[in-house]
């Protein structure tokens, strides 16, 4: 009997502890939507690359493994879309990562800027 509670307890204790390690890190907070991420958003603009896969929109990710946009280049989108890189002279336009994950600007995450 000494040897099964010698055993159970520690096991016991490590899914106790795990079960509660768990718990904490589901109750985290999102993070609160700003007039950036509302104003930060993707143009739309796609293009086929040479191997007929889609690229821009956030459909496809970069070397890096994150999905990126264009951004318009009004003054409003690029100071709202603080990582802009890569322009691209044949659109005229940035990408982004950042506003991939952007709210939709007529999303109730947004209304209370547009309101």
């Amino acid at each position: 009997m000494t040897n099964m509670k010698a055993i159970l307890f520690p096991l016991l204790a490590a899914v106790l502890i795990g079960t509660t390690m768990s718990k904490n890190l589901d109750d985290r907070a999102p993070a609160v939507v700003t007039f950036d991420d509302c104003d930060c958003q993707c143009d739309g603009t796609t293009y086929l690359d040479e191997h007929d896969t889609v690229q821009g929109n956030c459909q496809s990710a970069d070397t890096s493994g994150r999905k990126w946009c264009y951004i318009s280049s009004d003054i409003n989108t690029l100071e709202a879309c603080k990582d802009g890189f890569e322009y691209d002279s044949r659109y005229n336009m940035s990408k982004s990562y950042a506003a991939c994950s952007s709210p939709d600007p007529s999303s109730d995450e947004c209304t209370f800027y547009y309101d």
